[in-house]
């Protein structure tokens, strides 16, 4: 699993990804790659989440596919950095738009 004591930055793409992609395919995504950040995709059902992980020695890719429920993902926007947190309640299958609704935060919830 990702471990997010590493991670500087985590960008959230919004909208659908063609899940098909791998690991190169998604790359081509990304426009400015930074070392210790996540990027985080998902499919168009909203079952089914990719991150690739980059750092120094190269990159992972790391999937999460749900049985049951769906992400709250954001259908439109730009890019958009998200906090470790907020990204361990995405990976989790927490929903953000309650989340973010009580602790105040603005930013994240113009995506939702």
């Amino acid at each position: 699993m990702v471990d997010l004591s590493k991670i500087d930055k985590v960008f959230l793409f919004p909208g659908i990804t063609d899940m098909r992609l791998g690991i190169n395919g998604l790359r081509n995504n990304i426009p400015d790659i930074e070392n210790d950040c996540l990027y985080v995709f998902c499919n168009k059902t909203k079952t089914s989440i990719k991150i690739i992980e980059v750092n120094d020695y190269g990159c992972w890719l790391y999937q999460r596919k749900l049985f049951k429920g769906k992400f709250m993902w954001p259908s439109e926007g730009e890019e958009t950095a998200v906090d470790k947190e907020q990204i361990n309640w995405i990976i989790n299958g927490i929903s953000l738009v309650s989340k973010i609704e009580n602790s105040g935060q603005k930013l994240v919830h113009k995506l939702y």
